[in-house]
């Protein structure tokens, strides 16, 4: 090949990306790229390096690329690196340091904050009737307080029970003196679900904590002008329309989505439409084009009043309007990620000419990680710019094959040729809209694709039909309902106004009403395993790459191999768990939740506890871990007694999966199930239930005469697979022991105890440990809990014992597995996961959630 024909071949590949033919685009994608990866990498590393560490590495490469031929353009791009990684390792690290220090923990703070968001009231279940509310929101701290809280700290607060003028005053930009009592940010690490700690993080949280009334009377300080004020009255406005979709509405144009019922987010992400309601691009796209529309209609409307077409109107009406929109909503991370976005491909598409889709696209991709260094940990940022991604793969150097007959007729860019009769022009016109219609679905389709490795990874399942619900949903909410909705906002207060809002509430409810019926005509919700390796998951990726390239592009259809894994549990032989026996004490907090599972059997011990406002561990933690897990129905559900931190997630479990058996104490089980078609057993001492190859034994209570409710009637159940013997103990009493103990006096040491009432100092007795004599124990229990589990006397017992010793508040999650051939069990710990905020204040990792051991 000659030089002419490779100068030819490199311009046309220039053309077909939209650069020309020239390495400065190339080279500046190429440096955009180094930069981002140098910052997802630090992001990714379980300890935060020194600073001199990290200078050190790049020293040593740069002496190696030094004898390479192209060693200046490599030496840069490894600044460029440098650059990325120095600035992710400082943002991470100031990150760490902006959060309350341990020895601040739980010590009440008296200061003057600012409300910078919109409070959230929730009623609160624990309550019967009465005016009060919980309420939680986000405050900046406006003076230093004594604690070593700096000005303008960020705290994410709930206020208990606050009264209907609490529930007034509190709004977005109001000041107040509260007491409050503030923990270090942190949350419950379990697989498959999701990270609270890294959330607030991401946020900049500085610290978590509640309102305490009793040690001095909150003061009121005023109301300020401010965004988070106009989106409150905006809120309150919206609410007081004559409208009944006002909690969609909401979600639409303020990004807050606390009045959605749990009905609506259900039939949200059943039918894949769940990222309609989620402030994101999607949305700051739809408000961007429908501007540009806009804007172009004005400039042309002034062109011919003025004689002169103002080129750059669309433009600004679109970079002014997303800003508005984005600061309306909150400007979460979410919708500044979208904003960047949005403003890179505007501006792109404006100097169409000098910049290509590619560098547009890498140059969002470098400032979005410029702004928030740990975006790449958040599903939506996977969400948006894979879909992004996947139509500038898709689309690129491909013109529509219906377009090119239609300028085959004679019809080009959308501007007729004299000579061409008004048949063919009527002709191409109608291929040009048919075109449209196919470069329509193709997006669709290629949006799809992109989505479904996100989707299966963040979610354990995919909607299929979301492809034909989304085709139709969401040109719908961009031409339709938020256009309405825009222009019922500017126009508030006004009879246009409402009439706007009325159009859009009405469109919405055919909507809402079609997805409800769209089960009944096309496929929903897949439960699907994310792949259980690297490999896997780098197949799969490359599988959804393959299927979205141009058509041309040779293997392309391979790309349906490699996506084979993913359907693995759609198979009729897939199984449905691990080979073995795989036992996970989950990080609920105060509370017990239990997973037995085993090819055979699929069992829950307890559900977690449930918050007065509603917050269910059975939907937030378990159900979500049972999922990634590949389970979709339960062999029995057992609840060892009625106290809401080991019964309290049952009701959203039931909602979440289908349970086969369930087992209380006494009527506890009548009751809990009460209203569903489950029939409720009762665990008796003495009596054996198999599930395949899992055999529970009965040990506690003696009879079903009871409510249930007590921690002495636990349902106490040993469970053996193999050799393999677990004690499970409820919150029994050292009464409930020494009976034990008195009943079945010929007992095998068993390979692992939960420990009874979560390591409280009135159980774990010298009679039950010399009895079961435990390999191991696992303490369920919240991180620095007012309770104070474990107590350091049982801590004390079980070291003397010399047994294993592990606690969910100091470990996350506990998952012990077991193999058929070895009695000694693999470990996982939660917080053994590679993330560098699961370390202490000191930048050290965190223990190993084992107490260790007597030495």
């Amino acid at each position: 090949m000659g030089a002419k024909e490779v100068a030819q071949k490199t311009n046309s590949l220039g053309v077909r990306l939209g650069h020309k033919s020239t390495l400065w685009p190339w080279s500046l994608t190429l440096a955009l790229w180094m930069f981002s990866l140098s910052v997802a990498v630090i992001g990714m590393l379980p300890v935060l390096p020194e600073i001199g560490a990290v200078l050190w590495v790049y020293l040593v490469v740069l002496l190696l690329l030094l004898s390479l031929p192209q060693r200046r353009f490599l030496s840069l791009l490894l600044v460029i690196s440098l650059l990325g990684a120095l600035w992710a390792l400082s943002s991470n690290k100031t990150a760490l340091e902006q959060r309350l220090p341990e020895t601040a923990h739980g010590i009440d703070q008296r200061l003057r904050v600012e409300v910078v968001s919109l409070p959230e009231v929730r009623n609160n279940h624990a309550l019967q009737g009465g005016g009060t509310r919980d309420i939680r929101f986000q405050a900046r701290v406006l003076e230093a307080g004594a604690g070593g809280i700096d000005s303008g700290s960020l705290l994410y607060l709930t206020w208990y029970r606050a009264d209907e003028e609490v529930q007034a005053r509190l709004r977005g930009n109001s000041r107040w003196l509260l007491s409050v009592r503030l923990k270090r940010p942190r949350g419950s690490v379990n697989p498959h679900t999701f990270d609270y700690e890294g959330w607030l993080l991401r946020r900049g949280v500085y610290a978590t904590g509640y309102v305490r009334t009793q040690n001095g009377d909150p003061q009121w300080l005023g109301q300020s002008l401010g965004l988070s004020a106009l989106r409150d009255t905006l809120r309150e406005k919206i609410q007081k329309l004559p409208i009944n979709q006002s909690a969609l509405v909401t979600a639409l144009l303020l990004g807050d989505r606390s009045g959605l019922s749990h009905a609506d987010k259900d039939l949200l992400r059943e039918t894949g439409t769940a990222h309609l309601l989620a402030i994101s691009g999607l949305h700051v796209g739809m408000v961007a084009g429908f501007l540009l529309l806009l804007g172009q209609v004005l400039a042309r409307t002034l062109g011919v009043l003025l004689g002169a077409s103002p080129r750059w109107l669309p433009l600004l009406l679109a970079l002014l309007g997303t800003l508005i929109y984005t600061l309306l909503a909150g400007a979460p991370l979410s919708a500044q990620r979208a904003l960047v976005m949005t403003w890179v491909l505007l501006l792109a598409w404006h100097w169409r000419r000098r910049v290509g889709a590619g560098l547009a696209f890498s140059l969002a991709l470098a400032l979005v990680l410029t702004i928030q260094p740990l975006a790449f940990f958040g599903v939506g940022f996977w969400l948006s710019f894979t879909a992004v991604g996947a139509l500038l793969l898709g689309f690129s150097g491909r013109s529509s094959v219906w377009q090119a007959r239609a300028a085959e007729i004679g019809v080009e860019g959308g501007e007729t040729c004299a000579h061409v009769g008004m048949k063919k022009r009527m002709k191409a016109w109608l291929l040009r809209r048919f075109a449209t219609f196919v470069q329509l679905l193709r997006s669709q389709w290629l949006v799809a694709l992109g989505l479904i490795l996100p989707s299966v990874v963040y979610f354990s399942g995919y909607s299929s039909g979301g492809i034909l619900l989304n085709l139709l949903a969401i040109p719908w909410l961009g031409l339709l309902i938020l256009p309405a909705l825009m222009l019922g906002t500017l126009l508030m207060g006004t009879i246009p106004g409402i009439w706007c809002f009325k159009f859009a509430d009405w469109q919405l409810t055919l909507l809402m009403e079609m997805l409800e019926n769209a089960g009944d005509f096309v496929p929903t919700w897949q439960p699907l395993l994310p792949p259980q390796s690297a490999t896997l998951l780098v197949l799969s990726a490359l599988g959804a790459l393959l299927l979205i390239l141009p058509r041309g592009v040779p293997g392309r259809y391979l790309g349906l191999l490699f996506l084979l894994p993913l359907l693995q549990p759609l198979l009729p032989m897939s199984a449905t768990g691990r080979q073995g026996l795989t036992f996970t004490a989950l990080d609920v907090g105060q509370g017990l939740a239990l997973s037995i599972r085993t090819q055979e059997a699929r069992l829950v011990f307890d559900t977690g506890p449930v918050s007065s406002s509603g917050w269910s561990a059975g939907g937030a933690i378990v159900a979500p871990y049972l999922s990634g897990a590949g389970v979709s129905a339960l062999d029995a559900l057992v609840v060892s007694h009625g106290d809401r931190d080991h019964a309290g997630g049952v009701e959203a479990l039931l909602q979440s999966l289908f349970v086969n058996n369930f087992y209380a104490p006494g009527q506890l089980g009548e009751k809990l199930t009460r209203g569903s078609d489950i029939h409720a057993n009762s665990c008796v001492a003495g009596e054996t239930v198999f599930f395949g190859d899992l055999s529970v034994h009965w040990l506690w209570p003696l009879q079903k005469a009871m409510d249930g409710e007590e921690n002495y009637q636990s349902c106490v159940a040993l469970i053996e697979w193999q050799q393999i013997r677990i004690l499970l103990t409820g919150d029994i009493t050292s009464s409930v022991e020494r009976s034990l103990v008195e009943l079945y006096p010929m007992q095998r040491p068993v390979d692992l105890l939960v420990a009874p009432h979560h390591g409280s100092k009135t159980s774990s007795s010298q009679a039950l440990l010399s009895w079961a004599k435990p390999e191991r124990v696992i303490f369920s229990a919240g991180y620095r809990h007012h309770f104070g589990h474990p107590h350091a006397d049982v801590v004390a017992r079980y070291r003397a014992m010399d047994t294993q010793i592990f606690n969910t508040a100091q470990s996350g999650a506990i998952e012990l597995h077991w193999h058929k051939s070895t009695s000694e069990p693999a470990i996982n710990l939660g917080r053994s996961a590679p993330r560098f905020w699961y370390a202490d204040h000191n930048g050290e990792a965190e223990p190993s959630g084992r107490l260790s051991r007597r030495e």
